[in-house]
């Protein structure tokens, strides 16, 4: 299961927001422990799988070898995705200094004591505008982590409502 959750890239807190099940249970489960049918059909149902497939894929991740597999497999894909981020910062940064070397070496010859101002300020604008595409991309101001905290807190206030409601 754990291999299903991490795909997904959950945490095992997020997982058990989305089943309404507890930590405890999603960790029990990861290891083999063991689980009821209310439980599984819960966790088979997030994964939008069958139970029984469910049950097939919590046998194969508690086998020796594949726990060891999973874990290198997983370390290196962050590795990589790291990597690329890296790489992508290191380009924005030259990007970034590439456009301003080029608009001070184009402002100093060009300025003429402010007759050509609107001009350079179309090409200042059209640099920023460059590079705060860039940095968005680069950046994900409103990535994958974002999307997925948001996520995760609206279906906590969803429990929440749902635990009230629930009292009353």
């Amino acid at each position: 299961m754990k291999s299903l959750r991490l795909t997904r890239h959950w945490s095992q807190e997020q997982l058990a927001q989305l089943s309404n099940l507890n930590v405890r249970t999603i960790q029990r489960v990861e290891k083999g422990e063991g689980a009821g049918l209310e439980t599984l059909k819960s966790l088979a149902s997030v994964f939008e799988i069958s139970v029984d497939e469910l049950k097939s894929v919590i046998e194969r991740d508690n086998q020796p070898e594949n726990k060891e597999s999973l874990c290198s497999e997983h370390g290196k894909e962050m590795h990589e995705r790291a990597k690329a981020k890296v790489t992508a910062i290191k380009y924005f940064y030259a990007f970034t200094a590439f456009l301003v070397t080029v608009f001070v070496l184009f402002m100093l010859p060009n300025y003429n004591g402010g007759e050509n101002t609107g001009p350079l300020i179309v090409v200042f604008l059209s640099f920023a505008t460059l590079v705060a595409g860039l940095a968005i991309f680069v950046f994900e101001p409103f990535g994958t982590k974002w999307e997925k905290a948001k996520v995760a807190k609206i279906v906590q206030q969803q429990n929440e409502e749902c635990s009230l409601d629930n009292k009353h």
